[in-house]
């Protein structure tokens, strides 16, 4: 038997058994049932979760071709950012896979805007860092996304976070199985990382946005490509796991354009006109899921975020903008999240099957 027939066996072997799991448990119809349960967390893993309440700005921006970076300084003062003096700091686009037709990356307008914001925070180094996580040939994406000419244009670096060198770093009260993360260096020297997400539906877990960015991170030579491990290994602990080991800075949402339907990849365009930013990853999140219509009750990994990274409450969360239920509407869902749920167990069944995630 071949080293990538076997890998196959005992990949089937594990999504078949978190499937028999979760029958047993009686999981939520909502939630893909491939897809792991979150535990209820430990009192070790609530330490350190964001206490304060936390703001999260709902910009208007009807075009990409708004002055995005002047929309979002006229609220510095409500949106309590501070500043980035003397920092270096690392702004991670998501650069899943060239964008085509639908409204995959964040758009380079938006790359744009934020890089102007950390320099007129005072920000010293200004690095653009991705990790994509289907395509390995980022020069590509690079091109058809436009955010290398973004880079070029306003000299900043970038740095491929698949190829870059790499560090343990250990995880405490882990939601996984592991107890360390190998996060590339680029990231782990920076002062501060901020999260450049696209809203977006997501097959797996619901929804996309701030928290899940960060999946570009972790490197694709020890993770694999698409990050299967990640995947597999459970999406949603993962999440967690990652945004405690790194605590973002600043995220800002492109939700200009957003995607429902079948993301994150094969999802269609929803026309938002919005940009949302916030400090506190969860707060950002959970706001982004209400106003795509969801329930947090749906969406595992945002309820024990709540818990154990930052707020999602409504009355911990000072909204600036308008209210989310003015703008609030119903995404189409992935048909995972649907209400047929052999035809969801068939379909991530199919997709356990082969390579791609």
């Amino acid at each position: 038997m071949s080293e990538k027939e076997n890998d196959k066996i005992k990949r089937r072997s594990f999504l078949q058994a978190s499937l028999a799991s979760l029958t047993l448990s009686g999981c939520s119809t909502t939630q893909p049932p491939l897809v792991p349960k979150l535990p209820e967390p430990r009192e070790e893993q609530k330490i350190g979760r964001r206490t304060a309440p936390s703001v999260v700005g709902i910009l208007e921006a009807k075009s990409y071709a708004d002055d995005l970076f002047a929309i979002i300084k006229a609220k510095l003062p409500q949106l309590k950012i501070g500043d980035f003096k003397g920092k270096t700091v690392v702004l991670k686009p998501n650069m899943v896979e060239c964008p085509y037709k639908a409204p995959i990356t964040t758009r380079p307008e938006v790359l744009r805007a934020a890089i102007k914001l950390v320099d007129y925070l005072g920000a010293k180094n200004i690095i653009v860092a991705e990790g994509p996580g289907h395509m390995r040939d980022t020069e590509l994406i690079l091109a058809t996304t436009g955010i290398g000419k973004v880079c070029q244009e306003m000299a900043v670096p970038f740095v491929d976070l698949n190829l870059d060198d790499c560090v343990k770093v250990p995880i405490k009260h882990s939601f996984t199985t592991c107890d360390h993360f190998i996060l590339p260096k680029t990231i782990m020297k920076a002062d501060a990382v901020v999260s450049l997400p696209k809203m977006k539906t997501h097959h797996w877990v619901g929804m996309t946005a701030a928290m899940k960015n960060l999946f570009g991170i972790m490197p694709g030579r020890k993770y694999g490509y698409p990050k299967n491990f990640l995947h597999y290994g459970g999406i949603a602990h993962f999440i967690l796991d990652l945004n405690r080991v790194i605590a973002t800075r600043l995220s800002i949402v492109d939700a200009i354009i957003a995607m429902e339907g079948d993301g994150p990849i094969n999802g269609t365009a929803k026309e938002m006109g919005l940009i949302l930013v916030g400090i506190d990853p969860a707060a950002v999140d959970a706001t982004c899921a209400r106003i795509m219509g969801y329930d947090l009750s749906e969406l595992d990994y945002i309820c024990v975020a709540g818990q154990v990274i930052g707020n999602i409450q409504t009355s911990e969360i000072e909204i600036i903008g308008p209210a989310v239920n003015e703008i609030a509407v119903n995404f189409k869902r992935p048909i995972t999240y649907g209400k047929d749920k052999k035809l969801s167990e068939k379909l991530l069944h199919a997709q356990s099957r082969s390579d791609i995630s």
